[in-house]
């Protein structure tokens, strides 16, 4: 298994005030703190879609407000990854995640911590 199965999958889709969202799983095997999440980029169609939100637990906000977050992303839980992309109840999306987080822990070279990329496609339709 990579670390990339199972972060994504058909029912990762939902609607969010109208902006489709996708509820990402966090490609690491522990909980790490949002503060570790340095990317998250989606495309939908093939196009890339700007991500409006991100949030799990007590955050909220972008991605960039996450490097000053003490929330964990804990394992059990996805990252929910709201766009700026209209959302239509019926409609079918194929979906490309990219996510790279910092292991704070691990380090692949003095002083340099190691940086998880995964990435993960998903098709699934809006109930």
């Amino acid at each position: 298994m990579t670390m990339s199965e199972g972060m994504v999958g058909p029912g990762a889709l939902s609607a969010r005030d109208g902006q489709l969202a996708v509820a990402v799983r966090l490609p690491w095997y522990r909980s790490l703190p949002v503060s570790c999440v340095e990317t998250v980029r989606v495309s939908v169609d093939g196009v890339p879609a700007p991500v409006r939100s991100v949030s799990v637990g007590d955050f909220a906000g972008r991605v960039e407000e996450a490097a000053g977050s003490d929330v964990t992303w804990d394992l059990r839980d996805p990252l929910d990854v709201v766009l700026d992309v209209a959302a239509s109840p019926g409609g079918t999306y194929a979906v490309e995640v990219a996510v790279a987080v910092r292991i704070p822990y691990m380090q692949q070279a003095p002083g340099v911590a190691l940086v998880q990329r995964a990435t993960a496609r998903t098709e699934g339709t809006l109930r």
